[in-house]
């Protein structure tokens, strides 16, 4: 195993298909799973699967538990839950290397800024990503929707994004650089909060919020609050609704993550999505009541 080896914390849908793409690549990744599920797996490799574009791809990655680490960690992709990232890496933080580089791939916001504080030494680094991925079984990764993803530093301490040149060429993922990632992350943040809860409290696919009805009422006045939020913190993006309007019709087939996890009855990511939103707002003395509506009648169905 060689010392600059990637690790990726997660099997879900998104460290899945990163594992897979840097398989592709050639590279030999090494997946980290919760020692439950890994006690559960019996062996140290597991088939990988991904399908994308009508073709199918097989891979065999190595997987690790906290528990059976046993080399130091130089490069770390985080892919759980929001609510998940901080504690799934303190599980492992002993092998983390004083220089290493830690890339965060999670949605929403807040979750990004409590690493980067709980490690210091460490260079960390965000990543915001239009892919869609979901996963058919364990280990078997679709990717129903080509997308990019921008990284960028969190620290004034990040090396040069020369770390990252595996991921930046000849790699079947779009991975770009970005030098103000917390725009990146605020421009997804926006649309998200606008559309994810929405349809978890509605049940439906995306473009059913383009209902002309109550969904698309609620997705307008959701919109306007998000854009006062936005405008007080002077975060210049395209228009909004033009965004929003546009992800729901082009991924109008699909079903948000937040929805998923709500069918599955599993925690949502809404509180570092919607809560971070509604946080700065009250900070800031601006209504959103729309916003607290949602996340008041999400709780009420028993999604949190």
């Amino acid at each position: 195993m060689k010392s600059d080896n990637w690790y990726i914390l997660g099997a879900g849908s998104m460290g899945c298909l990163w594992a897979a793409s840097l398989c592709h690549k050639g590279e030999a990744p090494r997946l980290i799973l919760r020692d439950s599920n890994y006690q559960q797996l019996k062996e140290s490799h597991a088939p990988l699967k991904l399908t994308t574009a009508g073709q199918s791809f097989q891979y065999h990655v190595d997987v690790v538990s906290p528990e059976t680490l046993n080399a130091p960690i130089n490069r770390l992709i985080v892919c759980t839950k929001a609510q998940n990232a901080l504690e799934a890496i303190n599980s492992i933080k002993s092998h983390l290397t004083e220089s290493g580089q830690i890339l965060l791939l999670q949605n929403g916001m807040g979750s990004q800024q409590a690493i980067n504080e709980a490690f210091p030494t460490q260079s960390v680094w965000a990543g915001s990503s239009t892919d869609g991925a979901y996963l058919a079984a364990p280990f078997e990764v679709c990717h129903a929707g080509q997308g990019e993803t921008w990284i960028g530093p969190m620290t004034d301490n990040s090396v040069s994004v020369d770390r990252f040149n595996d991921l930046l060429s000849n790699f079947r993922l779009k991975v770009s650089p970005c030098d103000t990632i917390e725009q990146k992350l605020w421009e997804k943040l926006a649309i998200n909060c606008c559309i994810n809860g929405l349809t978890a409290l509605f049940n439906c696919r995306n473009g059913e919020l383009l209902d002309n009805g109550e969904k698309q009422a609620w997705l307008d006045l959701l919109m306007a609050e998000t854009c006062s939020v936005l405008t007080a913190l002077d975060i210049h993006t395209p228009s909004l609704k033009e965004r929003v309007y546009g992800v729901c019709q082009a991924t109008a087939n699909n079903i948000s993550s937040t929805c998923q996890d709500a069918r599955q009855g599993r925690a949502t990511e809404l509180p570092f999505i919607n809560g971070f939103l509604i946080n700065k707002a009250e900070n800031l003395s601006i209504p959103v009541n729309s916003h607290k509506q949602l996340m008041d009648q999400l709780r009420a169905s028993g999604i949190n």
